[in-house]
């Protein structure tokens, strides 16, 4: 027997298992129809030989389908085979225009065919559970509860909200501990800001005793005082540096960041999606 690994082949002739070498070829169901097709339709191409001895194995009134530059097609007694030319002995090589050269290149030809094929098949199924598990992250961090949802790691959205700090409060300092709360950064020079501050009045009165507003402007006491209007009712501070807002990373006003009463942030964006009824929600689920 031929020193290469074995497989098995099924034998339709007898119904066994015969146990054949590597040098035959697994033989698909259509290959076969298909060659059949072919050895009806032109019975002057074949060749007919009485036996074909290749790999320790002996074949039996053999007719020869068709052949390449390494392979030979036949049927034999016991089915139908392809079998690789230099298994073959010299004088049938010679008959079917075997050149060891050529069909060296042509397997290592079909041999790279096929490590890239399984190379992009491996590619393909990587590339579907990398975007498997992408999907599965963004559907776990979004909800219909979302104000807003994370799209970098620099967001805070999730996150622990930074100590809330600053140069001096304009007034009394709030109590947080246990509240929702909305850190408002703005500006007294500011129109857009201007037009919020009476919805962030209101929130505070409406949520009085669970959500705590709290003012953040980088401007001086002098010029938060010299705002006639709207009027400010709730906490505020002053952060002459910014570095409250750099560590939020607020780049425009008005800006705020919504934290719930675990001092996890929930929002950080444009004070509009702050609603009464976004506001309810939040406190609702903190209660259940």
């Amino acid at each position: 027997m031929h020193p290469e690994l074995e497989h098995k082949i099924f034998c339709p002739s007898d119904m066994k298992i015969l146990s054949w070498p590597s040098a035959f070829r697994k033989v698909n169901p259509l290959f076969v129809v298909f060659w059949l097709l072919l050895a009806w339709a032109t019975p002057a191409a074949q060749m007919k030989l009485k036996s074909l001895d290749a790999c320790g194995c002996s074949f039996r009134n053999v007719t020869v389908l068709s052949f390449d530059r390494t392979h030979v097609c036949f049927t034999h007694e016991g089915g139908i085979t392809s079998l690789k030319l230099r298994y073959l002995e010299p004088t049938l090589q010679k008959r079917f225009d075997y050149d060891p050269l050529v069909a060296a290149e042509v397997e290592r030809e079909q041999a790279d065919n096929d490590a890239r094929y399984q190379a992009s098949i491996l590619s393909n199924m990587v590339a579907q559970a990398q975007q498997a598990a992408l999907a599965a992250r963004r559907a776990a961090a979004t909800s219909e509860n979302s104000l807003a949802d994370p799209v970098s790691n620099h967001s805070l959205i999730g996150k622990p909200a930074p100590a809330i700090k600053g140069e001096k409060w304009l007034g009394e300092k709030p109590a947080l501990e246990g509240k929702v709360v909305v850190v408002a950064f703005w500006a007294p020079w500011s129109i857009p800001c201007r037009k919020y501050i009476p919805e962030l009045d209101a929130l505070q009165k409406k949520f009085a005793g669970e959500l705590a507003v709290v003012g953040v402007t980088s401007e001086s006491e002098a010029e938060v005082a010299a705002m006639a209007e709207p009027k400010v009712e709730f906490s505020s501070m002053v952060d002459a540096e910014a570095e409250f807002g750099a560590t939020v990373g607020v780049t425009s006003v008005p800006y705020v960041m919504l934290m719930d009463r675990n001092g996890v942030v929930r929002y950080q964006g444009h004070p509009t999606a702050i609603t009464e009824k976004q506001v309810a929600s939040l406190l609702a689920k903190a209660e259940d």
